[in-house]
């Protein structure tokens, strides 16, 4: 296993090299485009904040993986309060379950100038020879947390008291879409979580209940100053 370089600096390290080939270097390779468009906002929409597991944000990872076992009817309202202030933001972590093994990177991105409104980008899999490999294709959701505070206002109390209330409202907020050269069917369960999990990491850092202080990366030195927090 690589211990000089994290997953998701390997991914920003590709996605610098596609930038600086031809606009259609990436193809229909999905983890490509993906790279390629974290790159993108490193280097024209920085700060890109980038959050490692095993990190100096402990208290981050351990308090979204606390929220996660709680019910969805308890965790609606975090989701709903949810925003970012940066264009792109990272989040790095060991893979759980049917992913161990794996490196997971959860990327945050506003594609408006709207901080609650996030498009969300799971890249799940390993470093070899200090070069990214995807093991499972990456796909998008779409979520906006204003649309879910709205739907909780109107639903008051039922959500509550109610799991399918609450799915329905968080279904209404969200769509999964596939990105350029993903086969489309049935989302594994493991990458769904990925998503609610990283919705979760980002309504924790929106509570502040971390005490967070965040590094920025990309700015005035672009990629070569990002130095993402801990190893894969």
């Amino acid at each position: 296993m690589d211990i000089d370089i994290s997953f998701a600096e390997a991914m920003l390290r590709r996605g610098a090299g596609l930038l600086e080939a031809d606009a259609d270097s990436a193809g229909a390779d999905p983890f490509a485009v993906l790279a390629r468009l974290l790159a993108a906002a490193a280097s024209t929409d920085a700060p890109l904040v980038v959050l490692s597991e095993g990190g100096s944000h402990l208290a981050l990872f351990d308090e979204a993986s606390r929220r996660a076992g709680e019910p969805l009817t308890a965790r609606l309202a975090g989701l709903a309060a949810t925003h970012q202030g940066e264009r792109a933001t990272m989040y790095e972590f060991d893979g759980t379950g049917a992913l161990t093994g794996n490196r997971i990177v959860a990327a945050l991105l506003r594609p408006e100038d709207r901080p609650d409104l996030l498009h969300v980008y799971i890249a799940v899999g390993r470093l070899r020879g200090g070069e990214a490999q995807i093991t499972v294709p990456p796909a998008l959701l779409r979520f906006d947390a204003a649309a879910l505070g709205r739907t909780l206002g109107l639903l008051g109390d039922a959500v509550a008291r109610s799991a399918n209330a609450a799915t329905a409202a968080l279904a209404h907020a969200a769509a999964i879409l596939p990105m350029e050269g993903h086969e489309e069917g049935g989302m594994p369960a493991a990458l769904l979580d990925l998503y609610w999990h990283a919705l979760t990491l980002a309504s924790v850092r929106t509570a502040g209940g971390a005490g967070l202080s965040v590094r920025a990366a990309g700015g005035g030195a672009g990629l070569a100053g990002m130095t993402p927090e801990g190893n894969a």
